[in-house]
């Protein structure tokens, strides 16, 4: 089924020059690009955008981290889409991520946040309902 997924690039890969090969890693994947954009998120776009984690003990580091810098947002479609993402994506620990996923293969030495917060280069939605409401925050 065609459809369509959200992604960002996060600060730490964005700061890091990162974002053209990542980019082309997800081009090379099958999933095209809809829309895009680069913007430094508001405290309100970081806090809508991770509503869901509200509450988690690392949601406060979550926070601080993604408004620390700027961050590539992007709508992607293909067939399975969220799906083809997430797996290229990897473990949300980077040191767990398989080679060859982006979090794999894009790790710093050292992932962690001043706070202890994981930096992992990269966010996708996990389900279409997340999809359709992150890519509403943005596009």
């Amino acid at each position: 089924m065609l459809e369509k997924t959200f992604c960002m690039i996060k600060p730490d890969a964005v700061e890091r020059g990162l974002t053209e090969k990542i980019e082309a890693k997800i081009k090379e994947a099958g999933l095209k690009t809809v829309q895009s954009r680069l913007i430094h998120l508001t405290i309100e776009d970081a806090q809508n955008l991770y509503s869901v984690h509200k509450g988690k003990n690392f949601y406060d580091g979550l926070i601080k981290f993604i408004i620390s810098g700027p961050v590539f947002l992007m709508q992607l479609e293909a067939e399975d889409a969220i799906h083809k993402l997430r797996a290229l994506m990897g473990d949300t620990d980077p040191r767990k991520a398989a080679p060859g996923t982006i979090r794999a293969d894009f790790k710093e030495e050292n992932i962690f946040t001043a706070d202890g917060s994981i930096k992992n280069i990269i966010h996708g939605s996990d389900s279409l309902k997340n999809a359709e409401y992150e890519s509403s925050l943005f596009f």
